[in-house]
């Protein structure tokens, strides 16, 4: 026996169901609130000096920071951080003006981040403006 086909077609409102956005729309609030840190970034503010290049008679006087690897060097002397900063207040930064300032950082591309910013940092402290030279710059 056959079966009978009715002709009227089954009609859909056109509706989207919406009834569990609301759930998704929760649960990526959630999501988001969970995987976002809300950790407050430290920095450190540093008055970098003109690209303009010094006379070989002023970069003499210029004292100069080396980060090779994992060491730093103040004129050509290792030093730990405690050195570099009692070193850079003798010479009264603060207070200097102008060229007196700048100390030249130099840094080898193997130096680890947190040193190049300890010296930043340092060199900040103490009323210094870094000059960066890069190894490519030589």
């Amino acid at each position: 026996m056959r079966k009978k086909y009715s002709k009227e077609k089954k009609h859909r409102d056109g509706e989207i169901p919406v009834g569990s956005f609301s759930d998704i729309a929760f649960l990526l609030i959630i999501y988001f609130l969970v995987a976002t840190s809300l950790v407050k970034l430290k920095g450190i503010t540093a008055d970098l000096p003109t690209g303009e290049k010094a006379t070989q008679q002023q970069s003499s006087k210029t004292p100069i920071v080396n980060l090779r690897g994992g060491q730093t060097f103040f004129n050509d002397k290792p030093v730990t951080t405690a050195e570099l900063e009692a070193r850079l207040q003798v010479l009264n930064l603060a207070e200097a003006d102008g060229n007196a300032k700048v100390i030249m950082l130099e840094s080898t591309r193997d130096t680890p981040y947190q040193s190049y910013y300890q010296a930043m940092a340092v060199i900040s402290e103490q009323g210094g403006v870094i000059a960066i030279v890069d190894e490519g710059d030589k």
